[in-house]
């Protein structure tokens, strides 16, 4: 009989392909897999049983859907997570349910499934798995970011971080597995809890993605000009968009520069005023594309964009999904000097480009360097395939996973 599997998440798994990703290796392995999460949307979960392979158990234990959810539920999980995260502000008494939505019925469902192992992901995960192993479960850890330092003081005001500490140190300390998004931030979490380093698996993507590319030209209409690719959930303030703008006051060459993601407010507007379309540069905003398509879109480009900052820590420590999907796409990198980014780098000096973070000057400069030398995005382009094919993507990565969970078995 083979081994069950429960993974448990709190997110649609199309905002999550780590999970996705996870899940279907592990099925594909001979497991028993479900995953445990929550719906907020109905054309997510569309989407998200498009990606998982059909013999993976998706069950929404929280139903948070307009239209599917009771009102009352809806209203009451809605409001207990409000008052949990003010009690924190105004209070400083730190509770559970200020991280989501029903953290009782989360906990009841995974002691139901009753698996050979779970595999935590997320904040509230974190916490239901350490009270897991207290029952004698068997428990493994992704730590997809530095929960506890994951967000800056203002959003921090309303959010548990020392309870997030205390079971962040206890997963990482007996936990059957732990493992990360990269070396710094393993080691940065095994100093914090005094454990054993965690493993590090990367956020790379399958290589036979690129079999789906559509080879279409969407979001460009000029070729002739050199494109810049960014995305994220968000367009919005505090990502970095800003910097760069107003660094293109000093950036010669007329270049597109295209955003993806979903408007924050007014930003839009914000951009547009900055934005200086007096020295021939060009801004197109984009929305979110299915993550089947979003390959095709990057590929698109000449250079993709990771403006990531030095706070919080986990920005600053982890490897994004973004940066590692500009590889895959076969495009040159344009990153901040983070961290974990610096990884990035230093396996792929001649397809990721530095630049001191916030730094306008070393930005101008590492852009003007790229876009004044053909050869050399060219160049990039090729390598940028190169190293996503022998290192940076997930058939390798899954040996590793593969690896260490038939290792809890043993």
């Amino acid at each position: 009989m083979s081994k069950s599997i429960c993974i448990l998440t709190q997110s649609h798994l199309c905002r999550n392909p780590r999970v996705v990703k996870e899940a279907n290796t592990l099925v594909k392995a001979g497991y028993d897999v479900t995953i445990l999460t929550t719906f907020t949307y109905a054309d997510l979960l569309e989407e998200d049983l498009r990606l998982i392979d059909k013999r993976v158990k998706l069950k929404g234990i929280i139903n948070m859907i307009p239209g599917q959810a009771g009102k009352w539920y809806h209203l009451k999980e809605r409001l207990r997570k409000r008052i949990a995260g003010e009690t924190i502000a105004r209070l400083g008494i730190e509770n559970v349910y200020a991280l989501g939505y029903d953290y009782d019925r989360n906990l009841k469902a995974a002691i139901k499934e009753k698996a050979d192992l779970y595999i935590c992901h997320q904040e509230i995960s974190t916490v239901i798995g350490c009270k897991l192993m207290k029952k004698g479960c068997k428990v493994a850890f992704d730590f997809e970011d530095w929960y506890s330092h994951d967000l800056l003081p203002e959003a921090n005001r309303t959010r548990p971080v020392k309870l997030l500490e205390k079971y962040e140190k206890i997963a990482l300390n007996k936990g059957v597995l732990c493992y990360t998004t990269s070396d710094s931030l393993a080691k940065a979490l095994a100093d914090f809890a005094a454990s054993p380093l965690p493993g590090v698996l990367h956020n790379v993507f399958p290589l036979a993605e690129r079999d789906l590319m559509d080879g279409k030209y969407l979001d460009r209409s000029d070729l002739s000009m050199p494109s810049i690719h960014w995305y994220s959930q968000t367009i919005g303030p505090g990502r970095g968009l800003e910097f760069l703008i107003d660094a293109l006051n000093d950036v010669k060459t007329p270049l597109q520069l295209h955003l993806r993601g979903n408007l924050f407010g007014n930003f839009k507007d914000q951009l547009l005023e900055l934005f200086p379309s007096r020295l021939g540069h060009k801004i197109y905003l984009h929305k979110l594309v299915p993550h089947k398509e979003l390959l095709s879109r990057i590929a698109e480009h000449d250079i993709g964009l990771a403006t990531e900052e030095y706070t919080p820590d986990s920005r600053n420590l982890t490897i994004t999904n973004k940066v590692l999907q500009y590889l895959l796409g076969g495009i040159a990198v344009l990153a901040s000097d983070t961290s974990g980014q610096k990884e990035v780098a230093s396996a792929a000096p001649t397809c990721v480009f530095l630049f001191k973070n916030n730094d306008r000057k070393s930005l101008v400069s590492t852009l003007n360097k790229l876009l004044t030398n053909k050869e050399l995005i060219a160049e990039a382009k090729l390598n940028a395939l190169q190293v996503s094919s022998e290192r940076f993507c997930w058939e390798k990565q899954e040996i590793l996973l593969a690896e260490w969970i038939s290792s809890t078995f043993r």
